[in-house]
């Protein structure tokens, strides 16, 4: 968990007070703070980390994890002088020898900012932007930093970085590395049994790349569905002593679901049930760390925010997040009837990710200080279930998405949890229901009428009008056209 912010090139007047303001925004990304002079600007970092930036002539500021370091230098025959070199001495040498060639080549969760002693400036976000990074360019300058509300201190301009890029000084981001159908050769010659095997073991060697210590204290945001689930079920292979967590309404599907699960698996589970007034009192500290007005983003943000705040003492904490866009769970994919086309609607779900459900992992997990990991986005797993024939997932014929998954989950899990039918967390939780009966008795038919459409975004509900309202409390001024998206799936 980091926070980065920095100003590279004509500075005027902005110096190292005004880049400690930025990293005041973002101070719950991390208790210790470094700053950093550069050969053209200022630059800092938040972090619970012991971290030292600088290394082999270069400043480097990460926030993240990148899992392929030791492979990279194996793999360009790069020598290390001594053992136990950090994280920013490798990076720092594979810079040196590839260059930003070597950016391609990273796989992890990651947003980074590097300079080096002739003034040279990258910045690089992972492939599917687990982590965040926004910037702005203006006058000869580029300001970035890991959140919205850091930012606007000093510009209205604000971008998203893409995903999978990096950017050289004041040049324009590079796509490098994306998911794309192409880059997928789907499998013709195995059958199930032989996928399910090969899924099985990047399953568990997903897990244990994330768990760098045996001895620490491991959680599971539990939720009930299919996804969480199994990763709790594969964490129990590595160690017996696991919690859970789980928020939702007395009685709700979610919260029946995962007592079953954390029963079977053995877990020191923790349930945590809603109060409608607690809710909705959260919604101001929820949109403000999420930094969006998307009303399905908002609704499972604010279960995201509590079961973040219960499971904090856990040292690392697992979620099932991406499993319904890799393996195809979400219903809509049952409606489809060509390979091609659920090919091409995995790719689209998987590429939406970064500002819509990472976002909201990314921002909860972090207003809270919670070491959240995503076994299921891992990227050789990606690129294994890519390739994994669409029909092993979506059987229509079983009325069923997530099939190879359901058959690895039935080892572990009973049934009906393992074929349990797809709900979305706000209603598995119960959450939908009660913001909806709350926000209609506070906004009127009229104000919504007058008020659908607000700096060229359609409000699609009286929800969405309210959060709208919400966030611009926060955010004024900004325009948001630059890094906002909306859940095309509403209801």
């Amino acid at each position: 968990m980091s926070g980065i912010a920095g100003i590279i090139g004509k500075t005027g007047k902005i110096g190292r007070k005004e880049i400690n303001k930025l990293l005041d925004k973002i101070s719950h990304r991390g208790e210790n703070r470094e700053l950093l002079d550069l050969t053209e600007g200022i630059a800092g970092i938040n972090t619970n980390y012991d971290y030292q930036a600088k290394a082999n002539g270069r400043t480097i500021l990460l926030d993240g994890r990148i899992y392929n370091l030791d492979e990279l230098l194996q793999k360009y025959s790069i020598e290390v002088k001594r053992q136990g070199l950090s994280d920013i001495e490798k990076i720092s040498l594979l810079i040196q020898e590839k260059g930003a060639d070597i950016f391609k080549d990273l796989k992890g969760s990651f947003a980074m900012a590097v300079s080096d002693s002739e003034g040279n400036t990258y910045l690089a976000r992972d492939m599917l932007g687990r982590k965040p990074l926004y910037y702005s360019k203006e006058n000869g300058s580029l300001l970035f930093a890991s959140e919205v509300k850091s930012m606007i201190e000093l510009t209205n301009d604000i971008i998203e970085f893409p995903p999978g890029s990096y950017m050289e000084n004041l040049s324009k981001p590079n796509i490098i590395k994306i998911v794309d159908t192409d880059n997928y050769s789907i499998i013709r010659d195995e059958d199930l049994g032989t996928l399910e095997e090969r899924l099985s073991i990047h399953l568990l060697n997903s897990m244990d790349a994330r768990i760098s210590n045996k001895n620490l204290d491991l959680g599971v945001w539990l939720s009930g569905g299919l996804d969480s689930s199994v990763v709790a079920a594969l964490l129990k292979e590595f160690s017996q002593d696991i919690c859970t967590y789980s928020v939702g309404y007395e009685g709700s599907p979610d919260m029946i679901a995962a007592k079953k699960v954390a029963e079977h698996l053995g877990t020191d589970h923790t349930e945590y049930e809603l109060d409608v007034d607690e809710l909705f009192e959260n919604i101001p500290k929820t949109i403000y760390h999420l930094e969006s007005f998307d009303a399905p983003l908002v609704r499972s943000t604010l279960g995201n925010m509590i079961v973040s705040r219960i499971s904090a003492s856990s040292d690392i904490v697992f979620s099932g997040e991406g499993g319904d866009e890799l393996f195809a769970g979400y219903n809509y994919f049952l409606d489809l009837d060509s390979s091609n086309v659920i090919q091409e609607e995995l790719v689209n779900a998987i590429n939406a990710l970064h500002n819509t459900a990472l976002q909201r992992v990314d921002r909860t997990a972090n207003a809270y200080s919670v070491n959240v990991k995503l076994p299921l986005l891992d990227e050789n797993l990606l690129n294994y279930v890519l390739r994994i024939p669409p029909r092993d997932k979506v059987r229509k014929d079983k009325n069923t998405g997530k099939y190879i998954l359901r058959k690895i989950a039935a080892r572990y899990l009973p049934d009906d949890i393992a074929w349990r039918d797809k709900d979305k967390f706000w209603e598995g939780a119960g959450i939908e229901d009660t913001l909806e009966m709350k926000i209609d008795s506070i906004v009127s038919d009229r104000e919504f009428s007058e008020r659908t459409s607000q700096e060229g975004t359609v409000l699609r509900n009286k929800e969405e009008l309210y959060y709208h309202k919400v966030f611009r409390e926060h955010f004024a001024d900004v325009d948001v056209n630059n890094f906002l998206s909306f859940t095309q799936d509403f209801n």
